[in-house]
């Protein structure tokens, strides 16, 4: 049974921080914490779990979780948020996959909360991700934003099962703020894939995503907080197409 690395990246994430580690304690070997540079109680509590800290200046969230997975002690690796929970079904999962480790990587479905409320439609749910693999054969991708693991031809997927709780947003002024901070890597994102912006998809790129969301992906299901969702997902694209059209082929700073 390989043991198990668990590796968190953080700024200030003392809110959800004690319930992400105590979902996950039992079944990993190691904690790792790489922070840079909080001032509340983040590292205290980490402390109290045991956790190895790393101070590192933040280098861009997906060059940060890299280099927290480069300092883990074992090649099998957990990344969590610090927002981020383990259902006591996909810790069970977890613990199995270890024992019979028959994949390289391993898809798990996301749960994304908003205000308190779990999220089972639209574009949130099932949030499919990877956060548990080996990190001989997997590491993260180039994209700068929505930072992912790179599943490479060969490599072999297994998918764990219950849901990895995340508590992603309180309000409606803290989803609309990360989505323009977002919308503006995203931009550079293209930017750097070679793509340039039009008045056509100005307009046309939000009214498609945000039909998407909210009527294709039956976010209208989750209510009053599927059209705030489904507007947020249309006004991210929206300033990312502005940005996109305004910097052209400018490369990204």
């Amino acid at each position: 049974m390989p043991a198990l690395s668990l590796v968190i990246i953080t700024l200030n994430a003392e809110q959800y921080l004690a319930d992400c580690l105590a979902s996950a304690q039992d079944i990993v070997q190691e904690i790792l914490i790489v922070d840079s540079g909080s001032t509340d109680q983040t590292v205290a509590i980490a402390e109290s779990f045991g956790a190895r800290i790393i101070q590192q200046p933040f280098l861009g969230f997906r060059d940060q979780k890299q280099f927290a997975v480069d300092q883990a002690r074992q090649d099998h690796i957990l990344v969590l948020d610090a927002d981020e929970v383990l259902s006591p079904k996909l810790a069970t999962s977890i613990q199995h996959a270890c024992t019979n480790w028959t994949a390289d990587a391993w898809v798990l479905n996301r749960l994304n909360h908003f205000a308190g409320q779990p999220i089972r439609h639209g574009a949130w749910y099932p949030d499919r991700i990877v956060r548990l693999f080996d990190r001989r054969t997997c590491s993260y991708g180039p994209a700068i934003i929505h930072e992912s693991i790179s599943i490479g031809p060969t490599v072999q997927v297994g998918t764990l099962t219950g849901d990895l709780i995340h508590y992603a947003y309180q309000n409606r002024d803290e989803l609309f703020q990360k989505q323009k901070r977002y919308s503006q890597l995203a931009a550079k994102e293209l930017m750097r894939k070679g793509k340039s912006g039009s008045w056509l998809r100005v307009w046309v790129k939000p009214a498609y995503r945000f039909l998407r969301e909210y009527i294709g992906a039956l976010g209208f299901l989750d209510g009053r907080v599927g059209w705030i969702i489904a507007c947020s997902s249309a006004s991210y694209v929206y300033w990312r197409e502005v940005a996109l059209r305004q910097h052209g082929h400018q490369s990204p700073e």
